[in-house]
């Protein structure tokens, strides 16, 4: 899911929650910063918005999640960009 500030700036945002009320918390104090914010669930679908080609100025992670946790996910992403520069 997508979300975007008024006059929102060229920052992109990807916030990997899966708490709700976390989420809400995150994503609107990113809005109010003119940030386009990116939401994932879980660590599965940050790394699958990644291998979609999707690209991100910042990206906040949850370190405890379901399916991947945020360092798995970075881990992941890591090792997909230095295969593809490879």
């Amino acid at each position: 899911m997508e979300l975007k500030a008024k006059g929102s700036t060229s920052i992109k945002a990807l916030l990997v929650e899966d708490i709700g009320v976390c989420r809400l918390v995150l994503s609107t104090f990113l809005l109010r910063l003119h940030c386009e914010v990116t939401l994932a669930m879980n660590g599965k679908e940050a790394v699958d918005l990644f291998l979609e080609g999707k690209k991100f100025d910042i990206v906040l992670f949850d370190k405890d999640m379901p399916v991947m946790t945020g360092p798995e996910v970075i881990n992941s992403i890591s090792s997909s960009i230095w295969h593809v520069l490879i």
